[in-house]
């Protein structure tokens, strides 16, 4: 499941409205590609000193003093201020989860605004995505530039490509169902674009070659196209998932189709 899906469903379970969320997540956009382990200014492949940075801090090679410096921006909302970045501190240390997890810091982002009095019942009630936008970056993130158009356009992507109603990717459901459990496959003019590349019933699908083509285009080593699936190609797609953010599940739904052709 994709960051950006992680954050709006525990925004929503929180009472954020999908309009809300989706103001909140274009600003996050923005601020971090939604990647809890990012620290600002990092615009590596790999986001390689971000990593560094989340592992130092689990380990205890870097402590709060020297997380809460006030210099640096880091997760999905680029905390920089001293104060806010020891609150998330504290409230990662309290919570048993990993610093980068999304889910946690998504909670921390609700734990912030409760001080903010007139935002929040805004964003629990709203429908209009574009002043939710507006009224999170100018009250709530503040940046040097209000960028709104750009943040406006961000959380209008990510709502084309989440799921609204808790899937992506083919993930479980809030409710537990399992999308691997789908029934056969229709005929290609009419299945969805979702390939779950760990069923059996995909293997010759033209999508299933299209994704390894994709794969050796972005430099893995796979030796044939000839969209049968084994081993070597779900450990590709994965690992091309892990370094891209998203969970690595080896299913190919809207959020890593859009990476795999470079619109993400």
């Amino acid at each position: 499941m994709s960051y950006q899906q992680i954050i709006f469903n525990r925004l929503r379970q929180h009472g954020i409205s999908e309009a809300g969320a989706l103001g909140l997540l274009g600003n996050f956009e923005c601020e971090s590609n939604c990647e809890p382990f990012r620290i600002q200014g990092d615009f590596s492949p790999y986001r390689s000193s971000s990593k560094a940075f989340v592992a130092a801090c689990t380990n205890g090679t870097k402590g709060k003093a020297t997380f809460c410096n006030g210099v640096v921006g880091f997760g999905i909302a680029q905390w920089t201020s001293p104060d806010r970045q020891a609150g998330l501190w504290d409230f990662w240390k309290a919570s048993g989860k990993a610093l980068d997890d999304a889910g946690m810091q998504a909670d921390f982002v609700w734990k912030e605004l409760q001080a903010y009095a007139g935002l929040l019942p805004f964003l629990k009630t709203t429908t209009d995505v574009f002043t939710a936008c507006s009224r999170v970056c100018r009250e709530y993130e503040r940046p040097a530039v209000n960028n709104i158009d750009a943040r406006f356009a961000a959380a209008k992507r990510i709502q084309r490509e989440i799921d609204l109603d808790g899937w992506q990717d083919g993930n479980v459901q809030e409710s537990g169902k399992d999308a691997r459990t789908d029934p056969a496959p229709q005929p290609a003019a009419s299945r969805s674009l979702t390939l779950r590349v760990t069923d059996e019933h995909c293997a010759g699908w033209p999508e299933a070659s299209l994704v390894q083509a994709l794969l050796i285009c972005w430099g893995y080593d796979l030796h044939v196209v000839d969209g049968s699936w084994d081993d070597e190609d779900i450990q590709a797609l994965q690992q091309f998932q892990r370094e891209n953010g998203l969970s690595p599940d080896g299913i190919a739904g809207p959020i890593t189709w859009a990476k795999l052709l470079g619109r993400g």
